[in-house]
């Protein structure tokens, strides 16, 4: 249950303009690539950066279960 009484929330001003940056938001031009900083909301990506997601998901998911420790790097030999 929401303590936010939507129905007294006021509309927007019908002179209220746009906000210039709202296409940049949506992932429109940027100065970063979209690999480095992905869009903030929804929206469509290439059929490839997905699959290399879930390998790289999969990839830390099994060498924990197998284990290996990821945060520390390998233990000198001996040790």
């Amino acid at each position: 249950m929401s303590d936010v009484a939507f129905s007294q929330v006021p509309s927007a001003d019908q002179s209220a303009v746009l906000d210039p940056h709202w296409l940049e938001m949506r992932g429109g031009p940027s100065t970063l690539p979209h690999s480095y900083l992905p869009p903030a909301m929804p929206g469509s990506h290439a059929r490839w950066s997905r699959w290399i997601a879930v390998g790289l998901v999969a990839m830390f998911v099994s060498a924990t279960a197998a284990g290996v420790c990821l945060t520390y790097g390998p233990q000198p030999f001996g040790h």
